[in-house]
């Protein structure tokens, strides 16, 4: 038997991550794209990505198993997950840009204060930003509800690991 190979590159993008293009398009058939754009508005300017293609890019950076910014340059590194996504995968400074506004050192520092005597643990108030990501996740709440109305158990896995770090750090799960 002859087996004949031919040279020429294929035409198609190929990626290693084939499980993303299912992920996005669940991400946009739940209308959430529209939803981060009516209810979370942290950019000053217009330029690079919209809020709901960053927090798109995060949703993917962690469905991939991403645990840091820089991880969107392995990410970005093929044209096939560009393609996948429509847009860009933000450079690790413009992720690290955009979550600036979901922390508010004000608030960490009343939060702290008002502890009681011997309590470690303090949890801040929502700011605006904040407040508009948790609208948007109970609008997805309310989506999967109506889509599956007989559904009546809902199992939320958080994770809960704690790792130390000398690193001031941004929240990544807010």
């Amino acid at each position: 038997m002859f087996i004949s190979i031919d040279p020429e590159p294929i035409p198609e993008t190929l990626t290693a991550m084939g499980g993303v293009p299912l992920l996005v398009r669940v991400f946009g058939s739940l209308g959430l794209p529209a939803r981060v754009r009516e209810q979370v508005e942290v950019k000053q300017r217009e330029r690079g990505l919209d809020e709901a293609e960053m927090v798109e890019s995060f949703v993917v950076l962690n469905a991939m198993g991403g645990e840091c910014f820089d991880d969107f340059l392995r990410l970005g590194e093929g044209a096939g997950l560009k393609e996948m996504l429509g847009h860009e995968v933000p450079w690790p400074d413009a992720a690290r840009t955009f979550l600036y506004p979901f922390h508010e050192e004000e608030k960490m520092v009343v939060a702290k204060q008002g502890r009681e005597q011997g309590q470690i643990a303090y949890i801040p108030a929502e700011n605006a930003a904040l407040a508009g990501v948790g609208r948007v996740n109970h609008d997805l709440v309310k989506e999967l509800g109506r889509r599956c109305p007989d559904q009546r158990i809902a199992t939320v896995d958080q994770n809960a690991t704690i790792i130390e770090s000398s690193n001031r750090c941004i929240c990544l799960a807010c």
